[in-house]
């Protein structure tokens, strides 16, 4: 299993950092969580294939997250005509706001290989090569939710995306205290990362893995890292971790 971070930025691109999205390859098949922009552009950069992508899944619908929405079902629609996958979003008013979107800008998808649906708390996807649950957050307020954290198991391995919290991390996924993992990924922007780093040290992991970073809380990392009970890295654009 691979993971390459395409974007690691806050809520808006700085130089040398995109916004999020993170792609998993597993079983000669890929995955990606967020698509913020540019995805579309480092998927191809970085040489990895539309063919292979199965599944796509938005933890919330700010645009930092899925702001590459529109390119990616374009790539499918036109230039990979082969291509098929699975786009998950949080909200189901948000799929009928993106087709009438679409339609503004002439455009369109093969509802045969550009297939929508909305993530709920549970399993929400399985294939043959990976299973996807949702874990509710409270980043976006509202019933019964609009923003996700995401876990993923795929070889027998077990990967943790918190997706965006609220400021005071009362929306923490409990399961990253109360159950094992290869790697979590966690946000690093909306909460000041030394007042709860005890938080991060109670999860039951192999690997940290931070992106979604800002500047205030990157500064701080080189003396926080040292003092957690596991490998812990902040990952940069273009990163890539075999798990």
């Amino acid at each position: 299993m691979k993971l390459t971070f395409f974007g690691t930025s806050h809520g808006a691109p700085e130089v040398g950092r995109f916004c999020s999205g993170t792609l998993m390859e597993t079983d000669g098949v890929s995955y990606l969580v967020d698509c913020g922009a540019p995805v579309d552009a480092l998927m191809l950069n970085k040489g990895k294939s539309f063919e292979t992508l199965r599944g796509v899944f938005i933890t919330h619908m700010h645009e930092d997250h899925m702001g590459t929405l529109p390119a990616m079902v374009k790539e499918f629609g036109h230039y990979h005509p082969t291509a098929h996958a699975h786009f998950f979003v949080p909200e189901e008013n948000a799929i009928e706001a993106f087709r009438v979107w679409q339609a503004a800008m002439h455009g369109g998808w093969d509802e045969k290989r550009v297939i929508f649906g909305v993530s709920a708390p549970g399993v929400f996807f399985e294939d043959e090569h990976i299973r996807v649950w949702g874990i509710p957050t409270d980043h976006i307020h509202g019933f019964p939710t609009y923003a996700y954290a995401f876990e993923l198991k795929a070889e027998g391995k077990r990967v943790l995306f918190t997706g965006d919290m609220r400021g005071d991390l009362a929306d923490f996924p409990t399961a990253a205290h109360e159950e094992t993992w290869d790697v979590i990924i966690s946000e690093l922007t909306h909460f000041p990362i030394e007042k709860y780093i005890d938080v991060f040290a109670r999860c039951r992991t192999k690997q940290l893995i931070y992106n979604h970073k800002i500047n205030y809380n990157i500064e701080k990392m080189g003396k926080l890292l040292p003092g957690l009970p596991f490998d812990a890295v902040v990952a940069c654009d273009g990163d890539e971790y075999v798990i």
